[in-house]
């Protein structure tokens, strides 16, 4: 547990900078290391979740608006997470859909 405000902030802006990373990795890369990625990102994602819960739970809002900066990177990053969320959710749905084509195509020439 982070002992000052300024700490917990601070690790909730390093996993977030962390899951970035991994996200735009995932992104570019299409390979067999996916599933461990995910892995990854779901303990990141918890991990984030609970040190922002632990942020409010332990802080008063006096002791966190002394770090008003600071708190605005961390909206900024959450900000850049959800933006690229959403373009990994569109690039799964392209990859599933062209996949569907082809599944398609395969039954049709199969019937043939």
């Amino acid at each position: 547990m982070a002992t000052s405000a300024i700490e917990a902030i601070n690790n909730i802006i390093d996993v977030s900078n962390t899951l970035l990373e991994l996200l735009d990795t995932s992104n570019r890369h299409n390979d067999s290391e996916s599933q461990a990625n995910d892995t990854n990102l779901l303990t990141l994602m918890t991990e984030r979740e609970q040190k922002i819960h632990a942020l409010f739970e332990s802080f008063t809002i006096d002791e966190l608006q002394t770090h008003n900066e600071a708190l605005q990177h961390v909206a900024t990053l959450d900000k850049q997470l959800v933006d690229t969320i959403n373009v990994a959710q569109k690039l799964s749905k392209s990859k599933i859909l062209s996949l569907k084509k082809g599944r398609k195509a395969i039954n049709i020439y199969q019937k043939s």
